[in-house]
């Protein structure tokens, strides 16, 4: 069954729950409905102190990326970079997945960077 667009705004709320489950599910949800207006706020829910939701943070993003019709590929390429470099294992994996999957100049280049290693500070 598909998603209905019009849940977005009640989606996006979702991101800010107490409860881990909600998170997951309002991620999975925005990344399957592929609105690029959840972009920012998916952003902004990568500070998420749970990787699960970190990771179904970088797989929505993914989602939306590719879809064609979002036209929002370079939109979630600088946080899908940054969650490379994230502690948990599943999410850097996810991540570099999802910037392989867009395949563009800039995942390419994000892509690059990481493999470099961090910067210097």
């Amino acid at each position: 069954m598909p998603l209905d667009p019009n849940a977005v705004p009640a989606l996006l709320r979702a991101l800010d729950s107490d409860d881990v489950f909600v998170r997951i599910t309002a991620a999975e949800a925005l990344g399957k409905i592929g609105n690029p207006v959840a972009i920012r706020r998916l952003l902004d829910t990568y500070d998420d102190p749970r990787p699960d939701v970190r990771r179904r943070v970088v797989m929505a993003l993914r989602r939306i990326g590719v879809e064609p019709r979002a036209h929002a590929t370079a939109k979630v390429v600088p946080g899908l970079a940054r969650a490379l470099r994230d502690p948990e294992p599943l999410v850097r994996y996810a991540a570099e997945s999802a910037l392989r999957r867009l395949d563009t100049s800039a995942a390419r280049q994000a892509l690059a960077a990481w493999r470099e290693g961090p910067p210097d500070e």
